[in-house]
């Protein structure tokens, strides 16, 4: 839920204006039967209750959340790592019991095989994040105060590395939070163990809060941001993650960020996708301002230029509920099957009541899209991934 109100202050929006988006927006599906909204796309596309279903949990640990990323790890197992999550029990009407706090800042859930584990700090009746800043550590402040919402994440060698946005409470107002840094969270697999944090040099440089999209290949790991709308890209070593980036400028790359470019001309949402298909590297985002159009665009490098653009599907919404939205599409290559790629997209609703109300809105929903869709013709029959 903060994910998108950190998303709607950042591109300045007023709560006024996102509704009538929101009412505009909506098609005819109902929330747990969703289908495509555009007939051409229909046989193309398709609802995925198998995975949907994974996290239709009801006791104490993961019962709601956004964000979505995931992570393949070396022992095939998945690591998915949310923001703002629920972890109190949900009736068996659906409505969710009222804890307080309400929700925690950020979880793990880890799946191997058909088990899904939670992961976070204590007790379930502790109600505390699995990453925390030091702040909340050292008993300074709490994560009403300070908190980490993650972004995307990496394994290199032994280790899971998580890029994680750091807020503060500024004002006592809804809106009244300040983004205060980027930082990279370690973590010792196999059992999750925190190494530390490493402070990040280039936390939001130009106005891009980089972080929430990484590729790694095998010379540099690209960090993927979101300035004014539009995505940027820079890259590092691995022996020094924390400084001397450097930085695309459309053309080359450059140490001077400011001197950075978009590296295509969309307006896309907050969190985005790069991985790579054989030859071909995948752009998949979510279209800005809370449309439900989600995009891929295809390229021969990781950093452009990204062409063949298509629009894949739009995310089903509940004419029921004109409170709804949904945000931050995602992609999950290592779950292809019958070379349909994975994608997962978040709910959520502008009234906080409606979350206790009904506990299925706030949870990951997942589509399938055919590979020809978004690469056409270029790697057919890629390899199904479980």
């Amino acid at each position: 839920m903060q994910t998108i109100k950190y998303l709607i202050k950042n591109n300045i929006f007023q709560l006024i204006i996102l509704c009538q988006i929101l009412v505009i927006s909506c098609t005819n599906h109902r929330i747990n039967e969703p289908k495509t909204t555009n007939s051409e796309l229909d046989n193309r596309t398709l609802f995925d209750s198998i995975f949907y279903n994974k996290f239709q949990m009801r006791k104490p640990g993961f019962t709601g959340g956004d964000g979505v990323y995931s992570v393949k790890l070396p022992d095939d197992r998945t690591v998915w790592i949310f923001g703002d999550t629920f972890i109190g029990e949900v009736s068996d009407s659906l409505t969710r019991l009222k804890t307080n706090p309400m929700y925690i800042r950020n979880c793990f859930v880890v799946q191997d095989g058909e088990e899904m584990t939670t992961l976070h700090r204590g007790k379930p009746e502790e109600f505390i994040s699995m990453i925390i800043p030091n702040e909340v550590s050292e008993k300074e402040l709490n994560e009403r105060d300070i908190w980490f919402w993650p972004g995307d994440g990496f394994v290199h060698k032994d280790t899971l590395n998580v890029f994680v946005s750091k807020f503060h409470q500024k004002t006592s107002d809804m809106w009244g939070f300040e983004f205060l840094e980027t930082e990279l969270a370690q973590f010792k697999l196999p059992d999750f163990e925190e190494i530390g944090k490493l402070k990040m040099s280039y936390s939001k440089e130009n106005g891009v809060h980089y972080g929430h999209a990484v590729y790694k290949d095998k010379n540099y790991l690209y960090i993927y941001g979101l300035g004014n709308g539009q995505p940027y890209v820079a890259r590092t070593f691995y022996d020094n993650l924390s400084s001397n980036w450097e930085f695309y400028d459309g053309e080359k790359w450059v140490s001077d960020s400011k001197l950075a470019k978009p590296m295509v001309d969309f307006m896309g949402s907050e969190q985005f996708s790069i991985f790579k298909l054989n030859d071909t590297y995948i752009f998949l985002s979510q279209f800005g301002q809370l449309s439900t159009e989600v995009y891929s665009f295809t390229s021969d490098t990781p950093f452009g230029p990204w062409e063949n653009k298509q629009l894949l599907f739009k995310t089903p919404m509940d004419t029921n509920n004109s409170n709804l939205f949904t945000y931050n599409a995602l992609a999950h290559p290592q779950f292809i099957e019958n070379n349909k790629l994975l994608i997962s997209y978040n709910t959520n609703s502008m009234e906080l009541e409606d979350h206790f109300n009904n506990a299925s809105i706030y949870k990951p929903r997942f589509m399938r899209v055919h590979l020809d869709s978004i690469i056409g013709n270029r790697n057919k029959n890629v390899k199904s991934k479980k």
